[in-house]
């Protein structure tokens, strides 16, 4: 009865609006008091249908909740959009405050919720108001980073020429977020790059101070000013002559900044102009012969000259007598320099006007540059040797350093490949320690012995040139070690090979260790490598054969992995585990006897020159042998003719 008395004025207001009191019986029946605190509760927690009986029903939409909020703020909060969009097709205020000075739209924007954002300013909010914290929307948003907001924004009619707490115009807001996308969104929808910053900064000086060269002709188009004054008294176009900034006087020349607006004398501004806005006149040459141009500044142009490759200036200025000064060129000398950049243009005509070349073939070698190295030999042989008192030459470092490349050039120019370098070896071994392959193929091909044993004992210095591991050792306390041995540790194949064609022979061992050739691949599990010694293409492989030690199961593959064929197997058991990882058939033996247990193993094929291998034997349905991989009675026959030395074996947990 209490809840009849209670809907009785409301009823009288709807009279015959029946969706308003079929809702209003609706709330009656689930025991819920139409009003603002009953839709602010609601949406507080996040039932939909309360609230949509409660707007149905016409109740207040700007109640506000203990802390201040209306329901449309507490919606917007709780990021819940469908109740957002509720409340705006309701009526609710969408500029509503909260207590924190913010707005609606406010705090969609600093949840960066741009549905929320574009449903409000849909419904007609206004983009001038504050976030939480009081400042304003949009200059919180640019500071943010908020692009789509700040669109949304300024498309449903923000100020694009507002100003943030400090004066700082947008765009500058922009510029010092650092947000490039922002400042061209603002300048497309109306922003004015004409506007300084409080403290007269202008907006292309402020992408100069970025770096930002490719957004100044987009500011001078929209309005900024290349020609303003500086706080320090100059021109944005002085600024960027005095720190030989050339792309930035290019830039700023194309989009209108014109000397004679400069505060200095009029022949510093006719100087600026002519110089970087018509070099073909021949004026750079005229004020180079009058010395009017800053040294440091000449320099500068000199060294970027150089590294950006603009040869017509660099050519003007070394024929003109220009030369930097010690340093000039990030404490090198010019030739080096040149070298460092990889032009060889420059570096050519440098050599011509007859910059001296210290250091710059040591700087080639280090660089591994056979183009560089072959210029500086050819304008000045001299650089090919070293000053006495050193023992060193240039073809040494180089087959020290490794620059392949570098040694042959030397070679073909004509370096003494016969002489003894610091380490006490002969070049070619040094080559073959350091794996210049094309050093090693022309020393071979102009007499070098390929199988001259490395000279004992072996110094300090040249073991730092081997591959760090067993040669080291070997070196040291092995003797008769062969280029071959020391070519084969250090995985250069094409090493190697050069070696194998000149004659190096494999039939040959280590006299303590009593390692061939071949071992040293096969310690390694150096496929490619022990495929060449075995006659094979080193890294084009016919087949694959997997070995599955959880499935006891052999299979061999074609090269598009195309299954062959596959036989059941038994590899090692507990305390004879058959090894993982990858190997070469190395041997192939029709009929062998095992050497350690005295035991017949029909078609054995023994992996990288180990003690286990393929062959014929028991299999039962589980790992019994002693390493090696038996395979059935028939089966290890197909696999023997199937395979070839040199096959790839891998072996899989």
């Amino acid at each position: 009865m209490g809840s009849s008395v209670m809907l009785l004025p409301v009823l009288l207001m709807v009279g015959c609006d029946s969706p308003r009191r079929a809702a209003l019986r609706e709330l009656e029946a689930m025991g819920v008091e139409p009003g603002g605190a009953a839709l602010t509760q609601a949406v507080g927690e996040g039932d939909r249908q309360r609230v949509e009986l409660l707007l149905e029903a016409g109740v207040h939409t700007e109640w506000r909740d203990r802390s201040g909020r209306v329901p449309l703020a507490v919606a917007v909060d709780r990021r819940d959009h469908e109740m957002v969009m509720d409340l705006v097709a309701a009526g609710a205020d969408v500029n509503a405050e909260c207590p924190d000075k913010s707005t609606v739209l406010g705090r969609a924007v600093r949840l960066d919720d741009g549905a929320m954002v574009s449903c409000l300013l849909a419904g007609g909010a206004d983009g001038d108001g504050r976030v939480p914290g009081g400042e304003k929307i949009l200059p919180w948003a640019i500071r943010a980073g908020l692009h789509e907001p700040v669109r949304a924004l300024l498309e449903h009619g923000a100020d694009p020429h507002m100003k943030d707490s400090r004066g700082d115009p947008l765009l500058h807001v922009a510029m010092g977020a650092g947000r490039r996308d922002l400042m061209e969104t603002l300048i497309e929808l109306g922003a004015d790059p004409g506007t300084p910053n409080p403290s007269g900064q202008g907006t292309i000086e402020h992408a100069l101070a970025h770096g930002w060269l490719d957004v100044v002709p987009l500011l001078a188009a929209a309005g900024g000013d290349p020609n303003a004054i500086c706080g320090d008294g100059r021109t944005l176009l002085e600024r960027a002559v005095a720190g030989g900034e050339v792309p930035v006087c290019s830039v700023l020349l194309r989009v209108g900044a014109r000397p004679d607006v400069s505060r200095r004398p009029e022949e510093t501004r006719a100087m600026l102009k002519r110089i970087r806005d018509d070099r073909e006149s021949g004026l750079l040459e005229v004020f180079l012969d009058r010395g009017g141009i800053d040294r440091e500044v000449l320099t500068g142009w000199f060294r970027e000259s150089l590294e950006g490759g603009d040869i017509d200036l660099l050519r003007t200025m070394v024929c003109r007598g220009f030369r930097p000064d010690a340093g000039g060129c990030g404490g090198v000398g010019a030739v080096d320099a040149a070298v460092r950049t990889g032009e060889v243009t420059g570096l050519k005509l440098l050599l011509d006007y007859g910059f001296p070349a210290d250091g710059a073939l040591m700087t080639a070698i280090r660089l591994d540059d056979a183009e560089a190295a072959q210029v500086l030999l050819r304008h000045e042989p001299a650089v090919g040797s070293f000053k006495p008192p050193s023992v060193d030459t240039p073809l040494a470092a180089a087959l020290r350093a490794g620059s392949d490349r570098v040694a042959r050039v030397l070679l073909e120019e004509g370096a003494d490949a016969s002489g003894v370098p610091p380490e006490g070896q002969t070049m070619l071994h040094l080559a073959v320690a350091t794996g210049c392959s094309r050093a090693v193929e022309f020393m071979l091909a102009h007499g070098a012995d390929p199988n001259a044993p490395y000279e004992r004992p072996v110094s300090a210095e040249f073991l730092a040139s081997v591959r760090a591991g067993l040669m080291r050792w070997i070196l040291k306390n092995d003797r008769r070690v062969t280029p071959l041995m020391v070519a084969a540790d250090s995985g250069s194949v094409a090493t190697a090979a050069e070696l194998l064609q000149a004659g190096a022979g494999t039939n040959c061992w280590t006299g303590v260790a009593r390692m061939w050739p071949i071992n040293f691949a096969s310690r390694r599990n150096d496929i490619a490598m022990m495929r060449l010694f075995l006659g094979e293409d080193p890294y084009r492989e016919e087949r694959i054969i997997e070995v599955d030690l959880s499935l006891q199961l052999a299979r061999v593959f074609s090269a598009s992995g195309k299954e062959l064929f596959s036989t059941r197997v038994s590899t090692g058991k507990k305390g004879y585990r058959t090894p993982t990882g990858e190997f070469a058939i190395t041997n192939k033996y029709r009929n062998w006897t095992s050497t350690l247990y005295d035991a017949s193993m029909p078609y054995f094929q023994r992996l990288s020159c180990g003690d286990f291998g393929f062959h014929q034997g028991y299999v039962p349905k589980y790992a019994a042998s002693h390493g090696c991989i038996r395979v059935p009675s028939g089966k290890a026959e197909k696999l023997f003719a199937l395979t070839r030395r040199g096959d790839r074996v891998r072996i899989v947990p």
